[in-house]
């Protein structure tokens, strides 16, 4: 696991914007809240990565740190920050580089969400991620503080294209000498820019990655991609209250139905008629149990003896979604 890489870029150079206040044209959109999440853990810290079951989460700064709240079953969560400096933080898919995106299927996330307070002279809100071979960071931006126009990441402008109900612009910026997931190096970065803002919806994450490759900008084997707040100052908060992401038969979404249907007498099961392998986790993603499943033979794992509290329930499919519940244990 990284510990000492920001995974973002330096900004001194780049003019974006500088409107503070939390106030844009997408705070008059009607949101969905999404069903209820319970909190999880707080994190507070200027670098601490993490995960909870398959879902990482990770947060950097370049000065007195912030907090992440992440929401256990989803890629939603909370972050804060005071005066951080660069601040960033995230939550989602968590890959090793070893595959292209599109050996990944079709990668997609829905979210909603609320923010507050400022954030210094730059903001993104969006979709975030890294690649190697070659080395590229890049953002899918729907939303920024402030009511200043849409930033460009200070690059160059590459082209325009509509997906999502909106107008994206593209641009590459090179980063000569700064901190990557592989240390200090120089590489490129990709930038989504929505031209209007908006605070909720679907992003259809594939189509972004095919829209660069059709300019020439190629990514490579894929590192992550995760729902972002990043600040370049201030103080303020962000809450999503949906992160929902899929990534072809995976999903990260929110448990259908009550946690007692998962908990019942000592004993847990999920996924039955499918094929596939249920496992039973602590909210730290260890993994206590697991038994595979057949269509005709279900899997029963004994929760017998386990201390009280939440824990994590996650199916994985053969040519299904996989599915992760938060199930508490009275």
């Amino acid at each position: 696991m990284l510990t000492n890489y920001r995974g973002i870029r330096a900004f001194a150079a780049a003019p974006l914007i500088t409107a503070l206040l939390a106030t844009n044209s997408a705070t008059a959109q009607s949101c969905p809240t999404g069903p209820a999440l319970t909190p999880g853990t707080q994190h507070c810290s200027s670098n601490l990565t993490g995960k909870v079951g398959s879902i990482g989460w990770s947060i950097w700064s370049s000065g007195s740190g912030g907090c992440i709240t992440p929401s256990g079953n989803t890629a939603a969560f909370k972050a804060t920050w005071a005066n951080a400096g660069d601040f960033l933080a995230r939550m989602g898919f968590q890959w090793d580089e070893t595959k292209t995106y599109d050996q990944f299927g079709t990668v997609s996330a829905d979210y909603a969400y609320t923010k507050t307070g400022t954030a210094g002279g730059y903001s993104f809100i969006g979709i975030y991620g890294w690649s190697n071979n070659p080395l590229i960071e890049y953002y899918i931006v729907d939303d920024w503080f402030g009511s200043g126009s849409a930033p460009t990441g200070g690059g160059a402008l590459k082209g325009t294209f509509s997906v999502d109900s909106g107008t994206y612009k593209v641009y590459t910026h090179q980063q000569v000498n700064q901190p990557s997931i592989h240390g200090t190096t120089t590489f490129n970065q990709f930038f989504s820019i929505r031209q209007t803002p908006r605070q909720c919806g679907h992003i259809s994450i594939s189509e972004h990655y095919k829209e660069w490759k059709s300019l020439g900008m190629d990514l490579g084997k894929m590192y992550e991609a995760k729902l972002l707040i990043e600040a370049g100052g201030g103080s303020g908060s962000i809450d999503y209250s949906v992160g929902n992401m899929t990534s072809g038969t995976t999903s990260i979404s929110p448990a259908r139905g009550s946690a007692p249907e998962f908990a019942r007498g000592g004993e847990v099961s999920l996924g039955n008629g499918k094929s596939g392998e249920l496992s039973l986790l602590s909210l730290n993603g260890t993994v206590i149990g697991s038994m595979r499943q057949s269509v005709s033979k279900p899997a029963i794992l004994s929760t017998r003896g386990l201390p009280k509290g939440l824990y994590l329930l996650r199916f994985q499919g053969t040519g299904v979604a996989s599915e992760t519940h938060k199930i508490l244990l009275q």
